[in-house]
């Protein structure tokens, strides 16, 4: 299976009905908060690998861990998974200027409305697994980049919706926050991008020791019998 392939509209449904399913945690994202809570991960200042984020989609606790039917199951629900992980990887590369976030709808008096709460709340979790890394967007002295997380704190936090219930101003402006959603998760990835180069272009300074390497602590004995054995805590 190409890891790159997006989901079609089959795939994503046979997705969304696994992760809604009866029996699975309560807290498991739909398909609609995954894919805010991808796109948060992929924009945001570090990269995060799979064991730190996986068990959030599932909405494991150690009071209701995740439990599959077998192991044709996990290849097939994790092979989903990560290809729609990586397709929102590939559509928010650098030079990519346009982006539509995966939202449910409703159909109200003949009009379409966007339902953004699932997304938003998908894309705050992304944030919140690793709230150290967004402090200096959340806490910048810029309110312009600041504003950018703007529709995704009114819709996916407790506060915001307290906001919005208490503010009609802001509810009569739910069409314009969810069109602005693209443009402030471009505008995230854009301001995140130098320190997401800068770690991605690290190399080391000093040449790798070998394990058969005179130990670079002076100890005088070889690498692989001091510092580098699996015993020394050194």
């Amino acid at each position: 299976m190409d890891t790159d392939l997006p989901l079609s509209d089959e795939e994503l449904d046979e997705l969304d009905a696994f992760l809604m399913a009866e029996g699975m945690p309560e807290e498991a994202m739909d398909v609609a908060m995954l894919d805010g809570f991808f796109t948060a991960l992929a924009i945001g200042p570090n990269t995060l690998l799979p064991s730190r984020w996986l068990p959030l989609v599932w909405g494991e606790t150690e009071s209701e861990p995740m439990q599959f039917a077998d192991d044709v199951q996990v290849q097939r629900i994790l092979g989903l998974v990560m290809r729609m992980y990586n397709d929102r990887i590939q559509s928010l590369q650098e030079d990519i200027d346009e982006f539509a976030p995966l939202i449910f709808e409703s159909q109200e008096d003949g009009k379409t409305i966007p339902i953004i709460d699932e997304w938003c709340t998908g894309f705050i979790r992304g944030i919140y697994l690793d709230a150290e890394g967004w402090q200096a967007l959340i806490q910048s002295d810029d309110e312009q980049a600041a504003a950018l997380l703007t529709p995704m704190l009114l819709y996916g936090t407790d506060d915001g919706y307290e906001e919005l219930k208490n503010n009609k101003a802001l509810r009569d402006r739910h069409q314009d926050l969810a069109d602005s959603i693209a443009p402030c998760v471009l505008g995230i990835r854009d301001y995140w991008l130098p320190i997401r180069k800068a770690a991605s272009t690290f190399r080391r300074e000093e040449e790798k020791v070998g394990r058969n390497d005179l130990c670079p602590c002076g100890s005088g004995k070889k690498f692989k019998k001091c510092c580098g054995s699996p015993e020394s805590l050194h």
